[in-house]
């Protein structure tokens, strides 16, 4: 009977024994199995934040944006009057633009763009002016600011967007003509001629724009112009047709 009672025990401690194992062995693997959610669940939420860090948010942000590049005119643009003083065929462009984002895609902007071409007289030289030796120097400059108002689609939302644009302007051009010839001894005679015009114009834009940080961008832009003729022949040119190319600078705010 003792014998009996005492392989009962061990039985009953021997299924204790086992049940304490096979539950601590089901709660260590729904515990691992806890942290392998929580890994796989962390990885996607890591790959979705790293994805995300690529994408550009801009919907009702404001962007300016400063640009430099070289404008050229088309041959389109010659005039065939011939002009006082002839310019050449390429100018250094500086553009200031303010733009509204609509949407991830669209956005409005206007633009200030300032074209200076100068042309220096060589100086004469000083002991031949007083020696009585007659000069004939010319020289003078070409003003354009072209203003506009226009929007660019963007065709993608990551770091490197590829857009295209559309704008409308007016171009108020400024051209100067100074000469001066004669001699010490009977006088030196300056000429002075200015002409003002200005044109209408529309713009077709095309580029990139690659964010840097969470607020620089940087940029190439390519514009074709065309506008209707000045009213006066401006250093050589009759209208302000061409081609600009820039790169560009811009803040997001």
């Amino acid at each position: 009977m003792r014998n009996k009672t005492n392989r009962l025990k061990i039985s009953l401690l021997k299924v204790t024994i086992l049940t304490i194992i096979v539950h601590s062995g089901s709660l260590l693997y729904a515990q691992n199995y806890e942290w392998e959610i929580d890994k796989i669940k962390r990885r996607e939420l890591e790959k979705k934040q790293k994805l995300d860090s690529f994408l550009v948010h801009l919907k009702n942000n404001w962007q300016v944006s400063l640009s430099y590049g070289q404008f050229y005119f088309n041959n389109s643009a010659k005039s065939k009057e011939k002009s006082i003083l002839e310019f050449p065929k390429n100018m250094g462009v500086w553009n200031l633009s303010c733009a509204r984002y609509l949407s991830e895609h669209l956005s409005v902007n206007a633009n200030f763009g300032v074209l200076i071409k100068k042309i220096e007289p060589p100086r004469p030289d000083v002991f031949s002016v007083i020696n009585g030796a007659n000069i004939d120097v010319e020289g003078g400059g070409l003003f354009l600011i072209p203003i506009s108002f226009g929007m660019d689609y963007y065709f993608l939302k990551q770091r490197f967007r590829p857009y295209a644009g559309f704008s409308i302007g007016i171009v108020p051009a400024k051209y100067k003509y100074i000469e001066a010839s004669g001699n010490i001894s009977n006088g030196i005679n300056r000429n002075e001629f200015e002409f003002n015009s200005n044109a209408t114009f529309v713009e077709l834009s095309s580029g990139f724009i690659y964010r840097t940080g969470k607020n620089v961008q940087l940029g190439l832009n390519c514009d074709y112009l065309q506008s209707k003729d000045f009213n006066e022949n401006i250093g050589g040119y009759k209208a302000y047709n061409g081609f600009k190319i820039s790169v560009i600078f811009s803040v997001v705010f």
